[in-house]
């Protein structure tokens, strides 16, 4: 099917082919994008990504939006829907003077709410160099019952924001300052003195975006915000940091998004795939529309690996499949009790690279577009059958391939448009250049 539509295109040669950035305009257009996120609230398509400063994960990176409400056929203008704190935006992936949002994940809540879950790091490199991240330092302590923000000034001490914003010292004593926003933003007394998720003491560019580091500074690590809108889309919520919800100390200094949907189950629960610096795949769920979030205490690790999606089979069975390594079958593991446990099982028929790949069920039949060789190139929607032992689904059937492109392919999501239609949001080219499909689910079966 030959529908290609462009959603989201890189401006600079530096990051995308100079043939293609001819196709940028003020709707779609931006320096580099990447990482697709795609889902359907009411009659409305909410495409999400990573907007880049540089290419690189890392940098200055905002999550940015487009809507469709006619099925995929026309979107409404980029829009920015959370921007970081910057010393320097630069266009070049050897600036990382910046805080950055990465990885968008995105799940419907019961009520109806557009649920997204992002990472978040101060200024660093992130997982690309962990030299520069905070291994020892805690990034939340207790305070009257409650895990609160820890932040640390040069010579180590830690003081505590509470929940009006108010710091305390380590004998938990009021001090001069106070951090009143998501942003990062540090007062002492009625002084702004800087932002605690930045280095350096001074702006380094003239941008009015730009500010500069604060004395007291929050840990270099991996933190998971979350963004919620009640309007399909057309307003967000300010980012809230839930990661104190269920982060535990094995998981390091990187507990991160699964990036593409979360699965909302049939009895309401939102499930969200996490994963552990590469390795340990995570769980967390909420029971209340997304507004807190938990995780299994015994069982903190969900038998799989890496970025990984999950699906639920008409008989309450869930099954994930995660990032294999290098090329070959993808990794697979079952829950028969509605995410509470995991099992290890064998691989699943699905042949790809190391790539993040999406799945999504609609009743018997389970849908995957992954990257088909060796390397990230040629995209296809695999297409299987959950299959039953003992009574219960046991695994996925893989029976046919439908095309995507030829080519580079990379990250990839799927969502069910409408009862004959799903779409897919995906990199067709390094980078900075995402396209959508859409499909007659009866040709694809």
């Amino acid at each position: 099917m030959n529908n290609e539509k462009l959603i989201f295109c890189g401006n600079n040669a530096d990051f995308l082919d100079s043939q293609r950035i001819k196709e940028s305009n003020s709707s779609n257009s931006g320096t580099a994008f990447r990482i697709p996120s795609l889902i359907k609230s009411g009659d409305t398509l909410i495409a999400a990504i990573d907007k880049q400063s540089c290419g690189a994960d890392w940098g200055f990176i905002e999550i940015a939006i487009r809507r469709s409400e006619d099925g995929g056929e026309t979107w409404s203008d980029i829009e920015t829907i959370a921007t970081p704190p910057a010393r320097d935006i630069v266009a070049s992936d050897e600036c990382y003077k910046s805080a950055f949002f990465i990885d968008p994940l995105m799940a419907i809540a019961p009520n109806g709410d557009v649920v997204m879950i992002i990472d978040f790091y101060p200024e660093c490199k992130g997982l690309h160099d962990i030299r520069l991240l905070d291994k020892g330092k805690l990034p939340y302590t207790m305070v009257n019952g409650k895990m609160r923000p820890a932040l640390y000034d040069r010579d180590g001490k830690f003081y505590v924001v509470c929940e009006d914003g108010s710091v305390l010292d380590s004998h938990l004593q009021p001090t001069d300052y106070t951090q009143p926003d998501w942003f990062g933003s540090l007062y002492k007394n009625d002084e702004y003195v800087g932002n605690i998720f930045l280095n350096g003491s001074k702006p380094i560019s003239k941008d009015e975006r730009t500010t500069f580091g604060a004395p007291l500074k929050a840990p270099k690590r991996n933190y998971i915000y979350m963004l919620r809108s009640s309007d399909n889309g057309k307003t967000w919520s300010k980012p809230v940091d839930i990661t104190q919800d269920f982060l535990i100390k094995s998981d390091g200094t990187f507990v991160g998004t699964a990036p593409g949907v979360g699965l909302t189950t049939q009895n309401g629960k939102i499930l969200m795939p996490l994963y552990v610096d590469r390795k340990e795949a995570v769980m967390i769920y909420s029971i209340d529309d997304g507004f807190t979030w938990r995780r299994m205490t015994n069982q903190p690790y969900c038998r799989n690996v890496d970025e990984w999606q999950m699906v639920q089979a008409p008989d309450g069975v869930i099954i994930g499949i995660g990032r294999q390594k290098k090329y070959g079958k993808s990794p697979m593991s079952i829950s028969y009790d509605n995410g509470i446990h995991w099992s290890k099982a064998k691989k699943t028929g699905i042949y790809a690279p190391k790539c993040q790949k999406s799945v999504i069920s609609i009743g018997d039949y389970v849908f995957c577009s992954h990257a088909s060789g060796r390397t990230r190139q040629d995209g296809v929607i695999s297409v299987g059958k959950f299959t039953r032992s003992a009574g219960k689904t046991s695994g996925i059937y893989w029976y046919k391939d439908t095309e995507i492109n030829n080519g580079f392919f990379a990250y990839s999501c799927l969502t069910q448009i409408d009862d004959e239609h799903i779409g897919v949001l995906y990199e067709a080219a390094p980078s900075s250049y995402i396209c959508f499909k859409k499909y007659k689910i009866s040709d694809l079966i």
